[in-house]
């Protein structure tokens, strides 16, 4: 299978958000995988199902003018800037159910075989660097015990769009600002709960960790 990877250039997450859909839409006729990273200027992004009511401080982010967007896939809502790397894997699901047979995943329910596949991929890419990294919650990446990665997915019969950020340094601030405690997290404010590289001594740039993603990604691909 054909694997293409993107940095795609901008902060617009107008435009990084429907070129994933593009990609995903292209993808679904044609058995090719993309692998795209992207960062964006600050906004908030909500799951296809959240309730911005409940999700986010609405009038705190009108106030402030910062965008509020939909994506496609589901899980919670993130707040982004250009301190955090997005990834999106975009793959056929006949290869990827190849590679999580070949991986024993296989015996998993389809939605947590594809998370867990994923996140063992972005674990692995960032191992080496330092720290202690682990698959925690539903789809979450940990480091040193706090969260530094959510992840979300949208499958359709032929294809899996899985993407995800990582937490380079943790806008703390900002998030307290725009983003409650998400209701499925109650009485676990956010400083207790999220950190980032910076902040766990990780020195490492989102080139780079986009570049041991890509080749993590093309290893397990490789016949």
């Amino acid at each position: 299978m054909e694997l293409t990877v993107e940095q795609l250039p901008g902060y617009s997450i107008e435009d990084h958000l429907a070129h994933e859909r593009q990609r995903f839409d292209q993808a679904r006729i044609a058995a090719h995988g993309w692998c795209l990273f992207y960062v964006c200027d600050p906004c908030v992004v909500l799951g296809s199902s959240n309730e911005p009511a409940k999700w986010v401080h609405t009038d705190r982010a009108s106030a402030d003018g910062l965008p509020v967007l939909k994506r496609c896939s589901g899980g919670g809502t993130v707040y982004l800037d250009r301190d955090v790397l997005n990834y999106s894997f975009i793959l056929p699901r006949t290869a990827l159910d190849e590679i999580c047979r070949a991986t024993g995943l296989d015996g998993l329910a389809t939605t947590s075989r594809y998370i867990a596949f994923f996140r063992q991929l972005v674990i692995g890419a960032l191992a080496d660097a330092g720290g202690i990294y682990s698959a925690t919650g539903i789809s979450d990446i940990s480091l040193n015990g706090r969260k530094i990665s959510g992840n979300a997915q949208r499958i359709a019969s032929t294809t899996v769009l899985h993407h995800g950020t990582i937490m380079f340094r943790c806008p703390l601030a900002a998030i307290e600002r725009y983003l409650p405690i998400p209701p499925d997290r109650p009485g676990v404010d956010h400083a207790g709960f999220l950190t980032g590289l910076a902040e766990e001594g990780i020195n490492l740039s989102p080139d780079e960790a986009a570049e041991r993603i890509a080749n993590r990604l093309r290893q397990l691909l490789a016949p």
